[in-house]
C-alpha cells in the first residue's frame, strides 16, 4: 500500500453523526421492538439474540434512534478491555432495531469513508492505543467521551484502497468463520451420539442410573487472580473466560472438567483438559470419583444444564455459581462398556477438532498479519 495517498483526518471529520442511544429502561419479560445494549456487541458480533426489550410496540417515537444499514455501533462504557468494541450492523430484510443507552452509533460519510473499512480500523491496535489514551478508568469499568473520540487522528486511505483493504480483511474473516463453524459442527455431532446412545439425560427414558453430583465429582477451585496470566506462559490457565489462557506455573497435574464459576451475563462454559494447568479462583475444578467414568460424558450433561445454571446463578453486576446450587445437580450413568463406546467415538470427533482448531490459529495468525500489515505504525 502506497502511504503517499494516506491521509490523516480526525474521527469527527469522517462521520456524520456520533451519538448515544435512547434511554430506555429494559425489562428481563418484555416484547415489543428489540433495543441493542451493550451485550449486543459480544465477541465482536451484532448478536440479535441478545437485544433488550421494553415492551414498544410503536417504534415512531423513536425515528431517529432507528438503526440504518452499515451503522457502527460502538462500546464507549464498558470495562477497559472491551472498551471502544465496534461492530459494523448489517440490516436483515425489514427488521427495526432502536439503538438503546451505552452504545454510540456512528454514521460514516460514504463519500470519504466505508463502513467496512474503518470496522476493521477500529480492531487494531493502534485504534486500541488511542482509546487507552482517552479513557477515562473507574472501579469496575472505563468510558471516553464522544468529544474525545472526535479528535482521535487516523491515517486515511483513498476509497478504492479502503475498499481493497476491507476486502482483503473480510475474506480473513470468513476463513475464520468457516474454521469456527467447522468447530460447531464437530461439537453437535458428539452431542447427536451421546443422545443417541443415552437419550435424554433429563428424561432418562432409558432408566440409566442417576447420582447426584457429589457422588460423582471430586469439586476443587483454583487458587489465582484472573490476572495472574502470563502471555508466554508454559501452562494452560483457566478462568471465567471462554479463551484459555496462559501462566508460568501450575498447581493441577490431571485429566479435568473446568466450569467456570462467575459471569457478569451468566453465560457459564465447560472445558476438558488433561495435563499440568492452572485456574482461577472462581474456577471449579472437576475430577471424577470413579477413574473408570468418561469425561466426555459428564461434559456434555453438564453443557446441557448451562440454562439451569443460568437461571439458579446469584448476585447483581457479577452473576456465580455455588456449590450449594451445583450439588443439586444429578447425572446419568449409563454402563462403562457403552462409555468406552461412546469416549471412543469422541476420541475420533477431537482429533477433526484438533486439525480444525490448527487452521484456525492459521486463519487468525494470517488475519493478524494482514491487519499488522495494513494499520500497523510505519
Amino acid at each position: 500500500m502506497n502511504k503517499i495517498e494516506w491521509k490523516k483526518v480526525k474521527l469527527g471529520e469522517v462521520f456524520t453523526s456520533i451519538r448515544n442511544g435512547a434511554n430506555i429502561k429494559q425489562y428481563d419479560d418484555a416484547g415489543g421492538v428489540p433495543i441493542t445494549r451493550i451485550e449486543t456487541l459480544s465477541n465482536d458480533t451484532f448478536n440479535r439474540d441478545r437485544l433488550g426489550y421494553a415492551n414498544i410496540i410503536d417504534s415512531n417515537k423513536y425515528s431517529d434512534f432507528l438503526l440504518e444499514d452499515e451503522d457502527i455501533l460502538m462500546s464507549h462504557i464498558n470495562s477497559l478491555k472491551y472498551l471502544g468494541r465496534a461492530v459494523l450492523y448489517k440490516k436483515q430484510n425489514d427488521e427495526t432495531i432502536i439503538h438503546g443507552m451505552n452504545l454510540l452509533r456512528l454514521k460514516p460519510n460514504k463519500e470519504v469513508l466505508i463502513s467496512s473499512y474503518i470496522t476493521h480500523y477500529f480492531t487494531s491496535n493502534q485504534f486500541k492505543g488511542h482509546i487507552g489514551k482517552i479513557a477515562k478508568k473507574s472501579v469496575n469499568q472505563a468510558s471516553f467521551s464522544i468529544s474525545d473520540l472526535k479528535e482521535i487522528k487516523v491515517q486515511l486511505p483513498s476509497l478504492l484502497n479502503q475498499r481493497h483493504i476491507a476486502t482483503t480483511l473480510d475474506k480473513a474473516n470468513e476463513l475464520i468463520a468457516l474454521r469456527k463453524k467447522q468447530l460447531e459442527e464437530l461439537d453437535a455431532l458428539a452431542e447427536s451420539v451421546f443422545y443417541e446412545l443415552f437419550g435424554d439425560p433429563v428424561r432418562n427414558e432409558k432408566r440409566w442410573v442417576k447420582k447426584k453430583w457429589k457422588e460423582v465429582f471430586n469439586t476443587k477451585t483454583g487458587k489465582l487472580d484472573s490476572n495472574a496470566m502470563c502471555p508466554e506462559g508454559k501452562y494452560p490457565f483457566f478462568t471465567c473466560a471462554k479463551e484459555i489462557y496462559q501462566i508460568d506455573n501450575y498447581a493441577f497435574d490431571c485429566e479435568a472438567l473446568l466450569l467456570a464459576g462467575n459471569n457478569a451475563t451468566a453465560n457459564y462454559d465447560v472445558k476438558y483438559y488433561k495435563g499440568k494447568f492452572n485456574a482461577y479462583q472462581r474456577t471449579y475444578v472437576l475430577t471424577l470419583l470413579d477413574k473408570n467414568y468418561s469425561y466426555s460424558i459428564f461434559k456434555i450433561q453438564l453443557e446441557s444444564k448451562l440454562d439451569l445454571l443460568k437461571e439458579q446463578s446469584i448476585g447483581a453486576n457479577t452473576k456465580y455459581l455455588t456449590l450449594k446450587i451445583l450439588e443439586q445437580l444429578d447425572f446419568i450413568c449409563p454402563p462403562l462398556p457403552l462409555q468406552t463406546r461412546f469416549s471412543t467415538i469422541i476420541e475420533k470427533i477431537e482429533e477433526q477438532k484438533a486439525l480444525v482448531r490448527k487452521a484456525l490459529k492459521d486463519s487468525e495468525d494470517l488475519f493478524g498479519r494482514l491487519m499488522q500489515e495494513m494499520f500497523g505504525e510505519g
